[in-house]
C-alpha cells in the first residue's frame, strides 16, 4: 500500500492505495508498480499537481499568487512553497535541462514519440512555438529571474501541449503521462520536488519608521583632555529625554 495525497469534492484526501509488486524476467528483481497518478518520491498525486500549476500558469490568471492557487484546492492543500518548488521542476524538465538526472527518458524522444503516433505537427511546433505567443505573457510579479520567467513559460506550454493532444481528458497531462508509460515502460513526465536554484522571492524589506537619536560625540574630560579610546565618561552628565526605540 502506498498512501498519497488525492484531489476530491471539497478538498485533498489522504488515503492509501494498492501497488503491485512485479519480477523482473530478466534478473528476477522484484519492483513496486506505481500507479500512473502516483509520482516517483512525491506525495501529492499528478492530479493535483496538474491542476495546481495550470492553474497558477494559466494566462487568464495573471494576478493569481502561490496562496490563492493552492487556497483552491481545499482543505488540506499543499503549501505554497511545494506548488513553487513544482513549477521549477516541471518548468526545467519541460526545457529538457534534466534529461541527464534520471527524470525520464530525453524530452526529445518523449515529443518525437507523441509526433510520431498523435500528432504528427507536435514536433516543429513544440521546438519552433516561441514561450511569449500570442495572448500569454507571464505577469512580471511572477518572477524575478530570467531562469524563473523560463520556467514558467515552458510549464504553459507543457500544460497547452496536453490539453490539445487529450482535450476530452479531465487531467490532460496525467494522460499523456500515462500514454508516454505504455510505449517507453518508464515514468516520463518525472521531475524532483523542487530546485535549489529557484528561491522564493520575497518583497523588499520596507525602510524602518521608528525615529532614533542621533549618536553624540563623547564629552572632554575634566582635565582637558578628550576621552581615552574605548572609555565613556558617564558620571555627573545630565542627559536629556531619549527618543523610544
Amino acid at each position: 500500500m502506498r498512501w498519497a495525497q488525492w484531489a476530491a469534492a471539497g478538498g485533498i484526501v489522504h488515503r492509501p492505495t494498492p501497488v503491485p509488486e512485479g519480477r523482473c524476467t530478466v534478473c528476477n528483481r522484484r519492483i513496486r508498480v506505481l500507479p500512473v497518478e502516483i509520482a516517483p518520491r512525491k506525495s501529492y498525486t499528478r492530479p493535483v499537481i496538474e491542476t495546481a500549476c495550470t492553474a497558477y500558469a494559466d494566462e487568464r490568471h495573471p494576478t493569481i499568487t502561490l496562496r490563492q492557487t493552492v487556497a483552491r484546492l481545499g482543505k488540506s492543500a499543499p503549501h505554497p512553497s511545494s506548488l513553487h518548488g513544482w513549477l521549477g521542476a516541471v518548468g526545467a524538465r519541460a526545457l529538457g535541462r534534466l534529461d541527464r538526472h534520471g527524470q525520464g527518458p530525453p524530452v526529445a524522444a518523449l515529443i518525437a514519440e507523441s509526433a510520431k503516433v498523435l500528432r504528427p505537427e507536435l514536433h516543429t511546433e513544440w521546438n519552433g512555438r516561441r514561450f511569449e505567443r500570442a495572448g500569454y505573457s507571464v505577469a512580471p510579479h511572477k518572477w524575478r529571474s530570467r531562469q524563473r520567467r523560463e520556467q514558467l513559460e515552458a510549464c504553459a506550454r507543457l500544460f497547452d501541449t496536453a490539453g490539445e493532444l487529450f482535450p476530452q481528458d479531465a487531467y490532460p497531462w496525467s494522460a499523456w503521462e500515462q500514454w508516454l508509460e505504455a510505449r517507453f515502460d518508464v515514468t516520463a513526465w518525472g521531475f524532483p520536488a523542487r530546485l535549489s536554484c529557484t528561491a522564493i522571492q520575497q518583497h523588499p524589506p520596507r525602510r524602518p519608521v521608528v525615529p532614533y537619536a542621533p549618536s553624540r560625540p563623547l564629552p572632554a574630560c575634566r582635565d582637558g583632555r578628550g576621552a581615552g579610546r574605548g572609555s565613556r565618561q558617564t558620571k555627573g552628565n545630565a542627559h536629556g529625554a531619549r527618543s523610544p526605540p
